[in-house]
């Protein structure tokens, strides 16, 4: 997996938390993971298909989730993690995602985005047996986000 393709998520992530929605944010140390996937209690987790192909993972405890969840609907408390909670945490991951992609599109590199999909496992299952996969750790006002990639240029 290369910076090329790993960089305009890390960004995303960045713009859209930091310069947009002005959250305190940083980057923990990167860390190789193997399968199965270890995640938390709340996983959003959204396929990539074309030039690229794999699945990017956004991790959370419930606590993080609930608290990202009411910031994502202005401030409505957020006490379980019902419909509209679950929708509000999926859109913070399709919202990143979708500005990666666009970010992968202006570098040549196009790629389809799924919609999320929402897992309360804590065990997740890698696509593939043969590509690196990166956890990113982001540390912000709301909780930490560990961002999975699971990525392979297609072909």
């Amino acid at each position: 997996m290369n910076a090329k393709v790993i960089n305009p998520f890390v960004v995303a992530a960045f713009d859209f938390l930091e310069k947009n929605q002005k959250l305190k944010i940083s980057k923990g140390t990167l860390s190789l993971l193997k399968s199965p996937l270890l995640g938390d209690e709340v996983n959003t987790l959204i396929r990539l298909t074309g030039v690229v192909d794999g699945q990017v993972i956004y991790s959370m405890s419930k606590f993080t989730a609930q608290k990202i969840a009411s910031w994502m609907l202005m401030g409505m408390p957020v006490e379980e993690l019902d419909e509209l909670a679950a929708s509000a945490i999926n859109e913070m991951g399709n919202i990143i995602t979708g500005l990666a992609s666009c970010n992968l599109a202006e570098s040549g590199i196009f790629c389809a985005v799924t919609p999320p999909t929402l897992s309360f496992e804590k065990q997740l299952k890698a696509l593939f047996d043969d590509v690196p996969i990166l956890g990113i750790p982001i540390h912000s006002d709301l909780g930490e986000i560990k961002m999975i990639v699971e990525l392979k240029e297609a072909g």
